[in-house]
């Protein structure tokens, strides 16, 4: 019998690595805008409650029946409902004969799967109270709804890919599951004050003002997959409209013009290219004042030389541009070189845990920064927020808005901050 509900868990186990894969890089960008940062305790908290709720689902739908036809003939019990609620409390007595006791209780099916549908929702009852920070009306009506998901999903035979329900809807697993996440809502009081403070309010105000080489390399990725994708539907589109031929001759010129607003014109005008604003990140002088068109696009130049020479080789091996013969066989060799100096060289330096800035941040004069959330307005019943801490000196107030604003997206700060301010900026706000 346990066998049944172990294979549930163990597929979850063999899925989790690909479920993780897919949500790493929003889970990371909702951690920097909603904590400041993207690891610690909530991480763990986060991905084990990832890997709960898939297995939690495991349990509804597995084991698939191998033969739906044959199955559904000879198991029609779960086409019809079960809707008489505490059903499970007589065919306990039937099933006991009317003894009671934990042994013979013990030695029952119909007993382990009373107990088991009571604790499949009992976990997420502690999540809902310790990290979604639900009270109990909301936590019931969210079980309730989880559990109500889970039933339909097994009445409508996998939301109809079977032909037929291979599990019945039973109200009594409605009214078990729920009653367990409210008993897990219940517990979680007193087991979560030996649980980290789950506090991302207070996680922002301290960790939200670093410049991490996480952080920087989140953002790069996030601009080097955002420009790919939007450029691969845009050419995908143009074949689509014209003819392939057509589509495979403009693809050079397409991926070329996004590439020079994606990572030159949006940064030299906003201060921020998409993936520093998916993060909270802009750039600015070293003294926190607006960096300005000439410096941002030095730096852009610098810092995505590889890259440029990279798409440059890749025309030249597609013919799409075809370069002097000394200079061509050249291309690639000289993207290499210049993505281990210019790329290389944040990462050794955060390896070593030195504060050095990066050739195109020494060249240009510039710096990333951090941008802090505006404050939030505290929900009615809640406990009164932190007091927001000043940004750091030599920084800019809080940005009025996320969307672009004139003049490059930075308002200037004044002018009077100390060099001691200023170091401590520079040291935080190294890096690509």
């Amino acid at each position: 019998m346990f066998r049944t509900y172990l294979l549930p868990v163990q597929v979850a186990v063999t899925l989790f690595p690909l479920v993780t894969a897919l949500i790493m890089v929003p889970a990371a960008v909702h951690g920097y805008r909603r904590r400041g940062r993207a690891g610690g305790w909530p991480v763990l908290v986060f991905y084990s409650f990832v890997f709960y709720l898939l297995a939690a689902l495991l349990q509804t739908v597995m084991p698939l029946p191998a033969h739906t036809s044959a199955f559904c003939s000879t198991a029609r019990y779960a086409e019809s409902p079960q809707l008489e609620p505490f059903d499970f409390y007589p065919r306990l007595a039937s099933a006991s004969g009317g003894d009671w006791s934990v042994g013979t209780l013990a030695g029952l099916a119909v007993t382990w799967t009373t107990v088991l549908n009571a604790l499949l929702l009992f976990p997420l009852g502690i999540y809902l109270r310790y990290y979604l920070r639900q009270r109990l009306p909301p936590a019931t009506a969210l079980a309730f709804a989880t559990s109500l998901f889970f039933e339909m999903t097994q009445y409508t035979g996998l939301w109809f890919v079977y032909t037929c329900p291979y599990r019945q809807f039973n109200v009594d697993d409605l009214i078990l599951n729920t009653g367990g996440a409210v008993l897990g809502w219940i517990v979680a009081g007193p087991v979560i004050r030996l649980l980290p403070v789950n506090d991302p309010d207070r996680e922002r105000l301290r960790y939200g003002g670093r410049v991490t080489f996480t952080r920087r390399l989140l953002a790069l990725v996030i601009d080097l997959a955002g420009w790919l994708i939007t450029w691969t539907l845009t050419a995908g589109l143009l074949a689509v409209a014209t003819d392939a031929p057509t589509g495979r001759r403009h693809a050079l010129v397409l991926g070329s013009a996004l590439g020079l607003v994606w990572f030159w014109l949006l940064p030299a005008f906003c201060a921020s290219s998409p993936g520093k604003r998916a993060v909270h990140l802009r750039i600015v002088r070293p003294d926190g004042t607006r960096a300005g068109f000439f410096r941002v696009t030095m730096r852009t130049w610098t810092a995505y030389a590889p890259l440029a020479l990279v798409w440059l080789a890749a025309a030249q091996h597609t013919r799409d541009a075809l370069l002097p013969t000394p200079a061509g066989p050249l291309v690639p060799y000289a993207a290499t070189l210049a993505a281990t100096v210019l790329w290389g060289w944040p990462a050794l330096t955060a390896l070593l845990r030195r504060d050095s800035p990066a050739p195109h941040e020494r060249w240009s004069g510039t710096v990333n920064q951090a941008v802090p959330d505006p404050p939030r307005l505290p929900v009615a019943g809640s406990p009164p927020m932190p007091a927001q801490t000043a940004p750091a000196v030599g920084s800019d107030p809080p940005h009025p808005a996320e969307h672009c604003p004139p003049g490059g997206g930075v308002a200037p700060t004044d002018q009077h901050s100390d060099r001691t301010s200023a170091s401590h900026t520079r040291d935080i706000s190294n890096g690509a």
